[in-house]
């Protein structure tokens, strides 16, 4: 979540503008969340059952807060329709320990 809603970089060095970055940032994540849980998702014959993807809605929302003017209004629902991923159930695979864990390196050998 950190990464898909700008969390990783702050654009102030004031603790009060932070928090208000940080405060910003949830109300938009608030906003994608309720579209998202507001978005009708047509079932047919497939074989999954789909969800909208959130990295591409929280792009979306944001988009959608930028602008001014009604006329650049954009069918934010519609959008969101058409970016579906598949759930699939089946895929949860224990993590991998070796692949996510490197030893650290010390660079004890460089003081001297």
């Amino acid at each position: 979540m950190k990464y898909t809603i700008g969390l990783s970089n702050f654009h102030a060095y004031r603790p009060e503008y932070i928090k208000q970055e940080i405060w910003a940032k949830l109300i938009t994540y608030n906003i994608t969340e309720t579209l998202i849980n507001h978005t009708i998702i047509k079932k047919g014959n497939t074989k999954y059952e789909y969800k909208v993807n959130f990295s591409i809605a929280a792009h979306i929302c944001r988009v959608f807060l930028r602008l001014t003017t009604e006329k650049d209004s954009i069918d934010v629902m519609s959008l969101l329709c058409k970016e579906l991923i598949p759930l699939r159930n089946e895929r949860q695979y224990p993590r991998l320990k070796s692949a996510h864990f490197r030893r650290p390196r010390y660079f004890i050998y460089r003081v001297a």
